[in-house]
């Protein structure tokens, strides 16, 4: 007999013995803006000890009563491998002795291999390794490992939007209860710290008894509970960053304290874990402007094609994310559980923005040079005495506090389950907003190449004869403030009932209703002065400085630093600078621009069959969902007449699911449901119209004489998906799987803002021309995903430390825009945002005292925005060059309970790059090339 043991000591979480085969913001009013640089709108921020016995979690723990097995990775038991062949002690496999020593990353991914293979939904999970330990340092960095999710990355972290399957219309729930931030819909991924969490799962179908999803699923965010611990337990962990662009050290930092215990009144169970994030960023953009203008050289007289400005944006702040949550439980008897959950998720960003813009001149511009065989630029000299370049120095601070506070209950008797739960969302989102705008006080003579030939490509510019570190050469221009805060509520009352039939082949039903009640609204307020424009900046009182400038590791455009105000004096001196704009002092007073009040009652009921055809196993669910939403939304007018719009629609959500099992590791899922994203609560208040124009009171008033207005559509439905989902899975070792999925989505109700026609009760038919959102458009996105991992653990010694994991995912879709759209960007997809292809590549290597991993994830080129033509014949637009990210962790066993840990993100450091496209022919120029940070992070993890 040979003893096989795994001792994977890394991470110091508890064994696990498998002895047995499982059961079955407004732009400022700048001139150019870049495309890096994104606008300033309000940017919404707003287990590790799961070796817990089957009776200390019931199948009942979940507090939304979904399937204990699937929806909640704390109630699931550690892996067990599905082939009798492949356990230990079998008469299939008796060489091997019972136990299996299996832990960190090998742990998670058996977790995780576990959900997937029970799940009714197909469903993709990451478990923590332990405490505070997810693969990536962020949230959202774990999902873009994912298959079939995409995001978009910036500031120092995948903090942009998430797409799931190419859709980026997904619910957000916190333990299985919806959340969001401020009066949005959903809630970035990054506002989770890493260290609360002990898994993400995202649902790829859904089942009636979740709550309902968006066109693309859903997104669940678990955290640790108290009962998932054998008892008294700590675990700490403290690291630093450093941010290569930036130049900056942070601290950051988790602790979790849980205890449990047996009294008189029962079983009791308290959890507190606290964490800090925190990141000093800097994005460093080269940009062409998307206004690809017609020029005249001065010394030829030759007609050119070239962008109109050229520039330097810098995407610079401080962001921090203080959070704590807490859980407590108590048992008083067997199949009787209550337990409340609070939340509190802060977010504060302090962004410290800047611009440069360098516009051509109308004439002399001189030695210009053409892209070969084309009447496009690639390079020029601009004469002195055109257009002062222009700058800005923005000041921003966004502070969001988001909380979740909820208590519920679990009973448990024969064969009846029940739960019941009650929760409450608060979130607010404030924003006060500077932008200071200077000029160079005369126009210098600059060359430009508009796409060098070394390195990334992108713009360069070279002033002649100009200093800008020099306070004398600058002007003071004007002054943009902003504030702004929005705000949104809720209640979500829930219960749930599922019954044991005694039936072989229905086993289960299931019924369930809830209710929320949902406030939300915006208040705005913002000015634009320029008085005092030309006045030296040295007599402005601010504090100058020479920023310390970014593009590190670049040795392209030399002119990279200029004279700006430093951030603290415009946040201090804010009166002051108001008083030269002839503003009163204090923030401008804010108007409410909306409010919203939503209510909507859902219920569904499900039924989960079992059946043997010709002896293969065919379980699944069968459910319906229906949801009655009624929405106001109340638009707030200068004059004091306030709009009133009101919407109410009834969506019907059925589900079906098979799971096919063909050998207990062989089995192929199929799944046809209802899927649909509700309007943003913005895009439904009504219509603001414009002063009715004169001609209207003329009776003889000609067809072009209209009411003009624009703002939201009350009307608007929400968008629908009619889903359609295969996945053949193969769990061919204790770590080891493999599958392979294809879907459909056939989407209608698009929502487009469009110029449309519309009667008026004052003015007649026809008279009212307005731009509102519309429900319009119907489109597809089919696709498949392809994903395998696994440990070589059938090798002896430190050869079976070595893993690997790689997936893939392509995506296609068809017109998903109105009819006469016409687009002219070839094939490399309709829909914004979406990559045809992506994937990732992670090699991991466990064994003994040492933890490491090397993930490689690759976006294939997307589309960002459609532009119509000078001509009005059809779209082009801009799109993003394909985006690689390497990224390596690595953890070593000092002591028995204590790792030390080290991080890196983005360790190619390649640049963003994306393209304007501006004929149907495909010329391009490049838009922006953008230096993002890598990101180093050092520390320790302590668990008792």
């Amino acid at each position: 007999m040979r003893l096989k043991t795994l001792t994977l000591c890394s991470m110091p979480i508890a064994m696990l013995a498998v002895s047995a085969p499982a059961d079955a913001q407004t732009a400022e009013p700048t001139p150019e803006t870049p495309a890096a640089a994104p606008a300033q709108e309000p940017e919404k921020k707003t287990e590790g000890e799961q070796a817990a016995q089957p009776q200390e979690t019931p199948a009942s723990s979940n507090p939304m009563a979904a399937p204990p097995t699937a929806a909640d990775p704390q109630a699931v038991q550690p892996a067990q491998p599905s082939d009798p062949a492949l356990v230990a002690g079998t008469e299939e496999n008796p060489e091997f002795v019972e136990e299996m020593v299996v832990i960190g990353l090998q742990r998670s991914m058996q977790q995780a291999q576990t959900i997937k293979r029970d799940a009714p939904q197909i469903a993709d999970t990451v478990v923590a390794q332990d405490i505070g330990k997810l693969p990536d340092v962020t949230v959202s960095e774990t999902a873009a490992r994912i298959p079939g999710v995409q995001v978009t990355r910036e500031r120092g972290e995948a903090a942009g939007q998430v797409l799931v399957r190419g859709l980026p219309d997904t619910t957000t729930t916190y333990n299985g209860r919806e959340i969001f931030t401020a009066e949005t819909r959903n809630v970035a991924l990054g506002d989770f710290p890493s260290g609360g969490i002990s898994a993400l799962s995202i649902y790829k179908s859904t089942t009636a008894d979740q709550i309902e999803g968006g066109l693309a699923g859903l997104i669940d965010v678990r955290s640790h509970r108290p009962f998932n611990f054998d008892g008294f337990s700590i675990a700490a962990a403290s690291w630093g960053t450093y941010a290569s662009q930036s130049n900056g050290f942070d601290p950051n930092g988790n602790i979790l304290v849980t205890d449990r215990w047996t009294t008189g009144v029962g079983e009791l169970g308290a959890l507190v874990n606290f964490s800090y994030n925190r990141l000093n960023y800097l994005d460093s953009a080269r940009w062409d402007s998307g206004n690809i203008g017609t020029f005249r050289a001065s010394d030829t007289g030759e007609e050119f094609r070239a962008p109109s400005a050229v520039g330097i944006f810098y995407g610079e702040g401080k962001r921090e994310r203080p959070s704590v949550n807490g859980s407590a439980q108590w048992r008083p008897m067997p199949g009787l559980e209550f337990y409340v959950d609070g939340l509190w998720q802060g977010y504060r960003d302090g962004v410290s923005d800047r611009l440069l813009e360098m516009r051509l001149p109308g004439n002399g511009l001189s030695g210009v040079t053409m892209r070969q065989g084309t009447n496009q630029a690639q390079s020029l000299n601009a004469a002195g005495g055109g257009d002062l370049p222009f700058m800005f120095q923005g000041a921003t601070a966004r502070k969001t506090d988001t909380y979740q506070f909820a208590v519920g209950s679990n009973f448990e008797r024969g064969p009846l389950r029940i739960s019941a739960d009650i929760a409450r969302t608060d979130s607010a989102f404030d924003m006060s907003l500077y932008s200071f705008d200077q000029r160079l006080a005369t126009a210098p003579a600059f060359n430009v190449n508009f796409d060098v030939p070394n390195g990334p490509g992108g713009m360069e510019f070279t002033p002649q004869n100009f200093d800008l570190r020099d306070p004398a050469n600058f002007q003071y221009l004007g002054f943009f403030d902003r504030s702004f805060i929005a705000a949104g509520d809720d209640w979500q009352v829930r219960t749930d009932v599922d019954m044991d039939t005694g039936v072989s082949f229905l086993p289960t039903v299931e019924a369930g209703l809830r209710y929320t009640t949902r406030l939300a609204y915006q208040e705005n307020a913002q000015r634009y002065s320029r008085a005092g424009e030309g006045t030296p900046l040295t007599g402005i009182p601010v504090e100058l400085h020479v920023f310390d400038g970014g593009f590190r590791g670049s040795d392209v455009q030399q002119a990279r630093e200029w004279v700006v105000p430093t951030y603290s004096s415009l946040r201090d001196n804010a009166d002051q600078i108001r008083a030269i704009a002839g503003f009163p002092a204090g923030a401008p007073e804010r108007q409410r621009t909306f409010e919203a009040d939503e209510q909507t009652l859902g219920g569904y009921g499900q039924v989960r069959y079992a059946l043997n055809l010709a002896g293969v196993p065919v379980d699944g669910a069968v459910g319906l969902r229906v949801v009655r939403t009624n929405t106001s939304v109340t638009t707030f007018l200068a004059e004091g007449d306030n709009e009133l719009g009101t919407g109410g629609y009834t969506d019907l959500l059925p589900n079906a699911s098979a799971r096919i099992r063909f050998t207990p590791g062989l089995q192929l899922r199929l799944s046809g449901s209802a899927t649909r994203t509700r309007p943003g609560f913005e895009q439904m208040r009504p219509i603001i119209f414009d002063p009715p124009q004169p001609c209207l009171d003329d009776p003889n008033r000609g067809p072009d004489c209209q009411l003009t207005g624009s703002g939201g559509n009350p009307e608007l439905e929400p968008v629908r998906s009619t889903n359609v989902d295969a996945s053949l899975e193969y769990f061919f070792a204790q770590t080891g799987m493999a599958s392979l999925a294809a879907f459909r989505r056939d989407i209608t109700g698009f929502i487009t803002t469009l110029e449309v026609t519309r009667d008026d009760p004052t003015y007649g038919p026809g008279r009212a021309r307005v731009r509102i959102p519309v429900n319009g458009g119907e489109g597809s996105i089919q696709g498949f995903e392809a994903s395998v991992g696994s440990f070589l653990d059938v090798l002896p010694g430190w050869l079976g430390g070595f893993g690997a994991q790689a997936n893939l995912t392509y995506l296609a879709d068809e017109q998903a825009f109105p009819t006469g759209f016409g687009l002219a960007l070839g094939e490399e997809g309709r829909i914004p945002n979406v990559s045809k292809w992506s994937y990732n590549l992670i090699a991991m290597y466990e064994y003994e005292k040492l933890s490491a991993r090397v993930a490689y994830n690759y976006r294939s080129r997307w589309i960002t925005e459609y532009v119509q033509n000078t001509d009005g014949d059809g779209f082009t637009g801009e799109f993003v060059d394909g985006v690689a990210r390497l990224d390596f962790s690595a953890g070593y066993k000092v002591l028995e309970n204590l790792n030390v840990n080290f991080n890196a993100t983005n360790i190619l450091g390649s640049p963003f790059r994306n393209f304007r496209q501006f004929t149907p022919e495909g010329d391009t120029y490049p838009r922006d090339v953008r230096y993002e940070e890598s990101v180093y992070t050092l520390g320790l993890h302590f668990r008792i």
